[in-house]
């Protein structure tokens, strides 16, 4: 867990703060142009806020970069403006040149149109990825307290379906938070399975036989997913509305310090939404977010007990007996019903055929590996 720590560790000079000034929780964005680090780009147009961002961001090769031989393209640009249109980054991806190179998290329904382009293809990553429902149990008098209503919840949704009519195919791993060949996979937890009529009698049973109203909220990349997931929710009687956000909107509702009123009066029920194994350890990505007490994006209950467990796993040096710990957790929010894993999605990605694009596993877009060829479009020109 000390890696996890140090990557999160930034060491500043006092006399930097003199000119630049971090709010809470912003610590380490890039607010404006400027001679930020060393990494291998530098920002130059442009900034990088939290949840936030500018509409784009201009980032060019660093000189000065420590490991010579990276990064492999001189000047990268992100138009963020486009995550609020996929159709139209989507289209300049598949018909033009010199427009859009890269687009990440694409559909898998998009995957034909990509294939048949002249000018992209489609690259899949197996990343370390989850995705699934969170529920709020922290808005006031939250229903989601109730074991047997998230359980209903589970029981209603059919992976399978999922699988086949969203996924089409590019998912895996339809049971536990941890997928299976990462870090703490427990292969003793099964999928919740398909049960409409037991989610019907668990409904009753908590009160509730002609099911209610309630409020979903996802981004644009899970639209198609958590329509049907909707869908199948009505199938036992509840009335679910669907509220489907931008990245950044839905960031905002999610991110605690970020958020215009205290949890308590958030009005969303249910979050569809994916998390990824942003640290390179699986406890610190998918054993943190939801749970632990100091977590910025704490909707669960709060649980001492859990929070316990989780102070014992940190102080494990035996990595076998740390990985039997995190299994232990692992079941616990599994049993517990604490939020409902679906499936490990495949990365998308609609890639420009002259670029070689390096996906990582975090699905950061770093883009250091990631080169042209001397046919892209940048190059080609300069090379006539």
């Amino acid at each position: 867990m000390a890696y996890v720590k140090f990557l999160l560790f930034r060491q500043t000079a006092p006399s930097f703060f003199k000119d630049h000034n971090f709010s809470e929780g912003g610590w380490g964005y890039l607010r404006e142009p400027s001679p930020w680090g060393t990494g291998a780009f530098q920002l130059v147009e442009g900034d990088t806020i939290m949840g936030g961002p500018s509409a784009r961001e201009v980032f060019e090769a660093f000189d000065g970069y420590w490991e010579r031989s990276y990064p492999k393209v001189k000047r990268v640009v992100f138009e963020n403006w486009l995550q609020n249109d996929r159709t139209e980054a989507m289209r300049l991806c598949r018909e033009t040149e010199g427009n859009v190179d890269i687009v990440s998290y694409i559909r898998p329904l998009d995957t034909l149109k990509v294939a048949e382009s002249p000018y992209a293809k489609v690259v899949k990553s197996r990343d370390v990825t989850w995705f699934g429902v969170w529920f709020n149990q922290r808005k006031k008098e939250s229903k989601w307290r109730d074991i047997r209503l998230r359980k209903a919840i589970s029981y209603a949704i059919n992976r399978e379906e999922l699988l086949k009519y969203a996924a089409k195919g590019n998912a895996y791993n339809l049971g536990g938070s941890i997928p299976p060949g990462a870090y703490g996979h427990n292969p003793e937890l099964t999928p919740h399975s398909f049960n409409a009529e037991k989610a019907k009698t668990l409904l009753s049973e908590a009160g509730y036989p002609n099911g209610f109203k309630l409020k979903a909220i996802t981004f644009e990349a899970w639209r198609l997913e958590a329509q049907i997931i909707c869908k199948m929710l009505e199938r036992i009687a509840l009335e679910p509305s669907l509220e489907v956000l931008s990245w950044p909107a839905y960031f905002q509702k999610m991110y605690v310090p970020a958020l215009k009123e205290p949890p308590e009066k958030q009005e969303w029920d249910l979050s569809i939404s994916d998390t990824q194994d942003y640290y390179g350890h699986t406890a610190a990505s998918f054993l943190t977010w939801g749970p632990l007490e100091e977590s910025d994006i704490r909707w669960m209950e709060y649980n001492p007990s859990y929070q316990a467990k989780w102070k014992d796993l940190v102080t494990t040096r035996d990595r076998d007996i740390q990985e039997r710990k995190i299994r232990h957790l692992s079941r616990y929010l599994h049993d517990k019903f604490r939020a409902i894993s679906i499936y490990s999605p495949i990365s998308l990605y609609a890639v420009n055929k002259e670029v070689n694009f390096v996906p990582q596993k975090d699905g950061h877009m770093r883009l250091k590996e990631t080169s042209v060829t001397e046919n892209h479009w940048s190059v080609r020109g300069k090379n006539n």
